[in-house]
């Protein structure tokens, strides 16, 4: 009778131990995850999508209540896929933040719907901003298969310019940039001197043809971003 109940509490005593041991491991990997989320944090980078953060944010500091093994494990889980999404929104903003005209050729090249790409010079800028104070460094001109007017049919993309299809206005900054943004504002009702849809992204202006719908000017503009912002 003794040799049982001694058996029952050795038993007792090592599934308490098993539980606790399994439950501080699971609260050292949520504490760890923690750790580095804090630390992220702390850097205050700015991302593409500043949801990404705010979400992460919410998550380290839900994961003060977790309480039992599955609780810690989950919040791991939830913490580690945030630290994830929000690393990558900070690399898609870097990518529109002053992109080298290479990369914005490579991109747009690579958009639904574009037929043709060519960079502009400060020779065949049509609006004669090239590196100038407050203007763009880089032009890209895009020709879309939306645009159906066969008056841009023989025109270079840089000749047809907005008009064409689409254009990426890069600027140095994104004051130069929102600059820019409320100058084409300005002639958004101009009726035949409109200049389109216009979108800032990082330090660019995405720009797409007033000829084409309004649904059609959203599409082109959303496929451009898309690859703009596409990690690779």
């Amino acid at each position: 009778m003794k040799l049982r109940k001694l058996f029952v509490s050795i038993l007792c005593i090592l599934m308490v131990f098993c539980f606790t041991g399994c439950s501080s491991e699971a609260k050292k990997s949520m504490d760890t995850a923690v750790q580095s989320a804090n630390a992220l944090l702390d850097k205050n980078q700015k991302a593409y999508d500043m949801s990404t953060k705010s979400t992460l944010k919410k998550d380290v500091k839900d994961s003060e209540k977790a309480n039992s093994d599955a609780d810690y494990k989950k919040s791991t889980k939830k913490i580690k896929s945030d630290i994830k999404a929000y690393k990558n929104s900070i690399k898609q903003l870097k990518q529109v933040t002053k992109p080298s005209q290479d990369f914005l050729l490579e991109r747009a090249k690579t958009v639904d719907t574009i037929t043709d790409v060519e960079a502009a010079t400060e020779e065949t800028d049509i609006n004669n901003m090239m590196n100038k104070a407050g203007g763009y460094y880089a032009y890209i001109a895009m020709k879309s298969s939306l645009v159906t007017d066969s008056y841009y049919a023989d025109q270079s993309p840089v000749e047809a310019g907005t008009d064409g299809g689409a254009v990426i206005e890069a600027f140095k900054t994104v004051k130069a940039a929102k600059a820019r943004n409320e100058y084409l504002a300005a002639f958004d009702t101009a009726g035949m001197f409109n200049s389109g849809s216009h979108k800032v992204v990082g330090t660019l202006v995405i720009r797409t043809s007033s000829s084409l719908t309004a649904s059609q000017q959203k599409q082109l503009e959303q496929a451009i971003i898309d690859k703009l912002v596409e990690l690779k």
